[in-house]
């Protein structure tokens, strides 16, 4: 029996192949980079619901009391809201990229660990979330498969329990968001009176304060779904073909 010289690294549990042939690939890497770029979300969406606040307050100065409201602090809160939407767009595109690359990959593992439970082809891993009304559903549906097939066994050689509480928060709150910044986001450019811009702004503050806490449970998620599948593969080779 051959030794490895000391010092040689144990090889990486990715290094397997799946029975197709199919080498795995670690999601890791791009999990750090997603609980980074969600984090830098979750400060911004803290600068939105402030700058959404700011502007609910001074809509509600000018039906109160309009002279109590000056252009320049108009001017500023519309620059303040167009601004910080640049920087969420910006932001949010950023990490939807990265996102859909780590979705895709965990995707193709589930399907080395568990072939033909998601009767869907893996390309839908990216192109779910880009159509309209079913991108509200079909990324869901990936997910819930993806996290079934990615389940690691338990010590008596079943299945270990990993309830889909959380990808249903998770997906439930960021659907939630979505649909709150759109609504709010079309209403204020169209408001034509300050009750209008703050019932709109009201909208926009509950969809970033609902952004806060689909970030947090995204990277939850996140976390979850490639420990998950970290534990699956290091079972060995076969675990994996099963």
């Amino acid at each position: 029996m051959s030794v490895a010289p000391v010092g040689t690294p144990a090889p990486s549990p990715y290094a397997a192949l799946d029975g197709k042939g199919v080498r795995l690939r670690a999601p890791v890497g791009l999990a750090i980079a997603l609980a980074a770029l969600f984090a830098l979300a979750i400060g911004i969406a803290c600068y939105a619901v402030y700058a959404d606040w700011n502007t609910r307050a001074l809509m509600e100065g000018l039906l109160t009391d309009p002279a109590a409201v000056s252009d320049a602090e108009l001017d500023r809160g519309a620059r303040l809201t167009g601004l910080v939407g640049t920087i969420q767009g910006n932001a949010l595109f950023v990490t939807g990229i990265v996102f859909i690359i780590w979705f895709h990959r965990v995707r193709t593992n589930a399907e080395a660990f568990a072939p033909g439970a998601d009767k869907l082809a893996g390309g839908w891993a990216i192109g779910a979330w880009f159509v309209p009304l079913a991108n509200l559903w079909l990324p869901y549906r990936i997910a819930v498969k993806t996290w079934g097939s990615s389940t690691p066994y338990g010590a008596d050689a079943g299945y270990r329990r990993f309830p889909l509480t959380l990808v249903n928060l998770w997906w439930g709150t960021f659907v939630l968001s979505r649909l709150l910044g759109w609504y709010g986001g079309m209403s204020y450019s169209r408001a034509q009176s300050p009750g209008a811009a703050r019932d709109a702004a009201t909208t926009m503050l509950a969809g970033d304060v609902l952004d806060i806490v689909a970030a947090v449970l995204a990277v939850l998620f996140v976390r979850r779904l490639t420990a998950m599948q970290h534990a699956r593969i290091a079972q060995g080779p076969a675990a994996a073909a099963v």
